[in-house]
């Protein structure tokens, strides 16, 4: 009788860490969006069966996003200091996932921003988030969409916060998954890899 779990290759090795190497918290000033109905292609899930293949593939999308004419990721610039991504295991073994969050507080509550998240609210939507140490992680995917739960106050006092809070929540196999690829985005293609954008020809 045949092992079931003969296909199954396990992928544990050492996972060390330089003492004092620097790992930056937070992310960076910005967030890019887009809306589920205007993404016709999506990154795929890594292939654990390809030559090579390691703990540091796991997490990491290959492929690309491609846009209907006209659509790409929007960017929501975002308050210094004030960007966070969270992830947590849910469920029952063996059917757990992830739950993967983003909150970021977006300056000010006028027309824009206000109608953004108007147009967001009952979407289904995708964000890519830049960290700080320069890599870019994905919060939703084409199997559990992200959505948007946006607050918005004005302040009160003069030394208090005008903003629009945006926290954006799914469901995933994979914990806010890396993405190396391109972007489309309003100036062009933003290279996942280096942060730089090509301008569109």
């Amino acid at each position: 009788m045949s092992d079931v779990c003969s296909n199954e290759k396990t992928l544990l090795k050492d996972v060390k860490f330089c003492q004092g190497k620097k790992s930056l918290p937070g992310t960076k000033k910005r967030v890019y969006l887009a809306d589920m109905r205007d993404i016709l292609t999506f990154p795929t899930k890594p292939n654990r069966s390809a030559e090579g293949f390691s703990l540091a593939n796991v997490p990491v999308l290959t492929g690309a996003f491609t846009m209907a004419e006209g659509k790409f990721f929007a960017q929501v610039d975002i308050i210094n200091n004030n960007g966070q991504l969270t992830v947590e295991p849910q469920g029952s073994y063996p059917s757990k996932t992830f739950k993967c969050t983003y909150k970021g507080n977006a300056p000010g509550t006028e027309e824009e921003i206000t109608g953004m998240i108007a147009e967001l609210l009952n979407a289904e939507i995708i964000a890519v988030v830049p960290t700080r140490s320069g890599k870019f992680r994905i919060v939703g995917s084409e199997d559990f969409p992200a959505e948007i739960n946006p607050s918005q106050d004005t302040g009160q006092a003069p030394t208090d916060t005008n903003q629009t809070v945006l926290e954006i929540v799914a469901d995933d196999e994979l914990p806010a998954p890396f993405f190396t690829g391109t972007l489309p985005v309003s100036g062009g293609e933003l290279n996942c890899s280096t942060g730089v954008v090509t301008a569109a020809e």
